[in-house]
């Protein structure tokens, strides 16, 4: 069954420049912002030369995820509107040198639309020679999601194991697709329940009522709650369900064969 999942989820990826992916919810509390900043370390982890970009203006939050926010300066806007260069708005990661992260403004300002969004993320790319970039985007449907959207290659719609989670997830997608981002991919994030063949039929389920292909699960574990709340990503963490959930993510992510549930043996149960 496992084989025909990946079947029915995969496509082959295109790399002939940076890869933009936005990751994304109708819904909040999903753990985009979670699982945006641990695949990025897992590609970076990989060789893979990741920025990561906050485009939750007025309620940054991916700093605090990354373990990154006593190092923020400048933001995304003040390199928009020409304030600072790429040098000082993009800070190096100390974890890794293949990842890099630039903040959200602590509030929206009104200067910024598509055309100055898209522009500096297109800057962005030139400049870092970065193989992806991935921008975090805010719960619901706004300004923010739609200037991500604008230059997105791909959006990884994040979805809990939920009945308005589902429904959000099938609202983000019908969304994206009409503002052009074709290459939409599902990521199950908190998966429970026991024993891995129990889990596969609520993927299908997920699936098919949201008509997204799927590109990744990551169990439900404690340990990813209270690391994300210290800003400790996947290559600190202990849990191996997580560590491998993420590379197993990021090796799909490059178009390798990877089965969804490769080294996962067993999920836990909520308590």
């Amino acid at each position: 069954m496992e084989d025909w999942l990946w079947r029915r989820s995969m496509e082959a990826f295109s790399f002939d420049s940076t890869q933009i992916i936005l990751f994304t919810s109708c819904k909040g509390g999903v753990g985009k912002s979670t699982v945006c900043a641990n695949l990025a370390m897992a590609l970076a982890q990989r060789g893979r030369r990741v920025l990561l970009v906050d485009c939750d203006f007025g309620n940054r939050c991916l700093d605090l995820v990354a373990g990154l926010s006593d190092e923020v300066i400048y933001d995304i806007g003040d390199l928009a509107f020409g304030r600072v260069s790429p040098e000082r708005a993009v800070i190096q990661d100390r974890r890794s040198e293949n990842l890099s992260f630039i903040a959200a403004p602590y509030g929206f300002d009104n200067r910024m639309n598509t055309f100055s969004f898209k522009s500096t993320i297109r800057r962005l790319a030139a400049w870092g020679n970065y193989d992806f970039i991935f921008i975090d985007t805010p719960g619901g449907i706004g300004e923010p999601l739609q200037f991500a959207a604008s230059v997105a290659d791909t959006a990884y719609i994040v979805v809990e194991p939920t009945r308005a989670a589902i429904r959000a997830a099938e609202r983000t997608a019908e969304f994206l697709w009409l503002r052009g981002v074709r290459r939409r991919r599902l990521v199950i994030n908190k998966l429970y329940g026991g024993s891995v063949k129990k889990a596969k039929d609520e993927i299908i389920s997920i699936i098919d009522n949201t008509c997204v292909k799927l590109i990744g699960v990551v169990p439900y574990d404690p340990e990813l709650v209270h690391a994300g709340n210290e800003g400790v990503l996947v290559d600190e963490m202990l849990s191996f369900n997580v560590t491998h959930a993420f590379d197993n993510i990021a090796a799909r992510t490059l178009g390798e064969g990877r089965r969804l549930f490769a080294h996962i043996h067993r999920l836990k149960k909520l308590k």
